[in-house]
């Protein structure tokens, strides 16, 4: 494995975690099964588009793609969810730190 794989395999660890993490804070189990869905896929999808060897753009449209996942999960939700952006997070430290590592490589 090389040092990049190793990376970016810890940071969508990292993603993943602290997005779990953050979902079960902000109250997203009550909210209902469709909201437990559609947060679940917002968090998985940044880590899955980091790990796939394909274009940086891919990542920012899988971002793109959680950042709406998330804000119809919030409008839909019968409970507030006043801290579940928070879930994305660990996803924009990544973002800026791949970009910042692509540019030195």
């Amino acid at each position: 494995m090389s040092k990049t794989t190793i990376l970016q395999a810890s940071f969508a660890l990292i993603i993943f975690v602290m997005g779990s993490l953050q979902a079960w804070d902000s109250g997203v189990p009550e909210a209902g099964l469709l909201i437990v869905f559609l947060v679940s896929l917002a968090i998985a999808l940044p880590p899955v588009a980091l790990l796939v060897p394909l274009k940086q753009s891919h990542f920012l449209g899988a971002f793109a793609l959680s950042l709406i996942l998330l804000i119809v999960a919030r409008v839909v939700s019968p409970i507030p969810l006043p801290g579940l952006f928070i879930v994305l997070v660990p996803a924009v430290m990544v973002l800026i730190f791949t970009g910042k590592f692509m540019r030195e490589a």
